[in-house]
């Protein structure tokens, strides 16, 4: 690999740390890089919500998540997931849903963030470290994402608008600082945040920039003799000493029986009564869309100051220019289709919705939490209320799943039942008026005897097939498709059997055929490597085949139609001089080859890519050791989790 492989490497290496940063004690591969500043703005900013830790009334005895003690519920569990989600449907423009999220990994994303961050807590307790208050407004005063552009100066409305497109009071967000700045004592001070030891990277690279001159020479059946034709003694020999190549798989007969929900949704009716009662419980909560207004905000450190833009505004300043005066752009000063309790400071929600405002309305100046705000009001969105038309087709749904599923597990019982007095399930479904259905025989791979793929059998039911005994049934077990369960009773197995000679007659000629070729290439092989040995070049010894050798220089990435990447691992592993052989990347072929010289394109690396290797090296070091202190951290506190409430957390999303 010469200069160019080199920078894809350090390209490749600074776009992983920023699609690492959002992850980054979670996976612990992300606190590597650096200052203090840089890693927190990136967990608090980005995805401050993976790492909070939950207060003592987010406890629960039974446990989502529990670390050395410390319990973390499952609704804790999924505000954190819901949080990012939000976080990104914002960064995304609202595109990203919460399918999109379970699809991509994020649920054991959160899960690992939280038991990670739970055991690093645990640990600063333990070593009693602590962190003040004024570390806290001292990162907060200096930290230039809070700062006002223009100014340069720590500014409330920014941190404001911060806090308000994650949806986290100021106080929790002081509390998640102090935490996080607390577990960085513990995470940086592991990470030697430096190049790696310039003997050490050096070695490293110059393996990367190797380049090896080669000759090698492709060995084929043409050129290894005349093909012997077997006798029937050959035949009988190879069949009796090669078994399992004629043995047929153990195959399995079992029934199988499926209780859907789908099953019982014929002719089931809802009273429209219970539905319109349904809408009037459920109203409040899910049909009500409160009023939500966008506002424009910006706060100011003295009332004489809000005053005097209040005045602005209202002889025809646009807001934009006041945002703009003081460093900030309209978007960053704007609260989209905010509801009441959306606001964060009680002041300025009371004030952006008094009833008498209207549209392009502006508000005296309000002492809020972090000075003096004023408000102007960018649009209003009136309550709405879905109609009971408009929502009856998913109450109706809603109510017939919750049906059917109450019928599946009533007729679930009503088989467990009969099973319990000696029934088998063939029996047992009777009482159902019900037929199981047999499945198989079949090969654990799927395959019916006859090398077709069996139609109608999921995969969870042949593992259940090939892992019980013969007469064994398993219990009622869920469908991968979630809308119902299904049983399995095995009834036959049939052993692995050796087929008959006669049977396979042609499959043991073309086996024989095949084994004679490769020992035929193999002495061929043998042959040319005693002469090469014997000190002949590759050259001299393949002069014979009417073969010239091919030469060609290639790095460790190197692949063709005869060199394949594991042949190439075998070259890079040989000495100079060494012959190497085995088989070729395309067809039955076999490749020898020779190294020829050894050299590096180490002058193909300038200094500023040496530098940045050598940080990247430094970089991995860092991230070996943390993951190793990780690890123990998290195993030293017996994390645990309950697989079975996260799976009705994310299930039901």
């Amino acid at each position: 690999m010469g200069a160019s492989r080199l920078r894809q490497i350090l390209v490749h290496s600074r776009h992983e740390t920023e699609i690492r940063a959002v992850y980054m004690l979670s996976q612990v591969r992300g606190v590597l890089k650096g200052a203090v500043a840089w890693v927190f703005v990136i967990l608090l900013i980005l995805g401050f919500a993976l790492f909070g830790v939950p207060n003592i009334n987010e406890f629960s005895s039974s446990a989502a998540i529990d670390v050395g003690g410390e319990k973390y519920s499952a609704q804790f569990v999924q505000g954190e997931f819901n949080r990012i989600v939000n976080q990104r449907r914002q960064e995304s423009g609202g595109q990203f849903t919460q399918e999109q999220a379970i699809a991509s990994g994020l649920p054991e994303q959160v899960v690992s963030s939280i038991a990670t961050s739970g055991a690093l807590k645990k640990l600063s307790e333990q070593m009693n470290l602590s962190v003040p208050r004024e570390l806290v407004r001292e990162f907060l005063q200096n930290n230039e994402n809070f700062q006002n552009p223009a100014t340069g100066q720590f500014d409330q409305t920014v941190l404001q608008s911060i806090l308000q497109r994650n949806g986290i009071t100021a106080a929790e967000f002081e509390r998640r600082i102090a935490e996080d700045l607390m577990r960085n004592q513990l995470v940086n001070a592991l990470s030697g945040s430096g190049p790696a030891p310039v003997p050490f990277s050096e070695a490293i690279l110059l393996r990367e920039t190797e380049r090896r001159s080669v000759s090698y020479l492709i060995v084929t059946d043409e050129m290894s003799g005349k093909a012997a034709e077997p006798t029937p003694t050959d035949l009988q020999t190879f069949y009796d000493e090669n078994p399992a190549a004629f043995t047929s798989p153990e195959y399995r007969t079992f029934q199988i029986l499926e209780i859907r929900a789908d099953d019982f949704r014929e002719g089931l009716q809802v009273p429209e009564e219970e539905l319109q009662r349904l809408y009037e419980l459920n109203k409040p909560r899910l049909y009500d869309v409160p009023e939500t207004r966008t506002i424009y905000q910006i706060t100011f450190d003295t009332e004489t100051d809000a005053q005097a833009a209040v005045a602005s505004l209202r002889q025809g300043k646009p807001f934009e220019n006041i945002a703009t005066e003081r460093g900030l752009t309209l978007s960053s000063v704007t609260f989209e289709d905010a509801q009441k309790s959306q606001i964060l400071d009680p002041a300025v929600a009371e004030a952006a919705f008094q009833g008498d405002l209207e549209e392009g309305s502006i508000t005296e100046p309000v002492q809020s939490l972090f000075g003096w705000t004023v408000v102007q009001i960018a649009g209003i969105s009136p309550p709405e209320t879905k109609e009971f038309a408009e929502v009856r087709d998913e109450l109706e749904a809603d109510f017939l799943a919750n049906d059917t599923r109450r019928e599946v597990l009533n007729t679930i019982d009503s088989i467990e039942e009969e099973r319990d007095t000696g029934a088998t399930l063939e029996m047992a479904v009777e009482v159902i008026d019900r037929e199981v259905r047999t499945a198989g025989p079949v090969e654990r791979s799927g395959l019916t005897p006859e090398g077709i793929g069996a139609t109608g059998i999921t995969t969870e039911q042949l593992v259940e097939a090939f892992r019980l005994e013969e007469g064994e049934e398993t219990e009622a077990l869920e469908l991968p498709t979630q809308d119902g369960y299904f049983f399995v009773s095995l009834r036959e197995i049939t052993p692995p059997t050796l087929k008959p000679f006669d049977e396979v007659r042609d499959e043991v000629v073309t086996l024989w055929r095949n084994q004679e070729s490769a020992n035929r290439v193999a002495d061929t092989i043998t042959n040319i490597r005693e002469t090469v040995e014997a000190g002949a070049t590759l050259a001299e010894a393949a002069d014979p085949f009417n073969r010239t050798p091919i030469e060609i220089v290639m790095d460790r990435n190197f692949n063709n139609d005869a060199i394949s990447a594991s042949f190439n691992e075998q070259l890079f592993f040989a000495d100079q001089g060494d012959l190497v052989s085995g088989p070729a990347a395309l067809g039955n072929a076999q490749i020898v080859a020779k190294i020829e010289s050894i050299g590096f394109a180490r002058n193909q690396v300038s200094p500023d890519e040496v530098n940045m290797y050598r940080q990247y090296i430094g970089y991995q070091l860092d991230q070996e050791l943390q993951e190793a202190f990780m690890t123990e951290v998290r195993d030293g506190y017996g994390v645990k989790v309950n697989r079975q409430q996260l799976d009705v957390i994310f299930g039901e999303l």
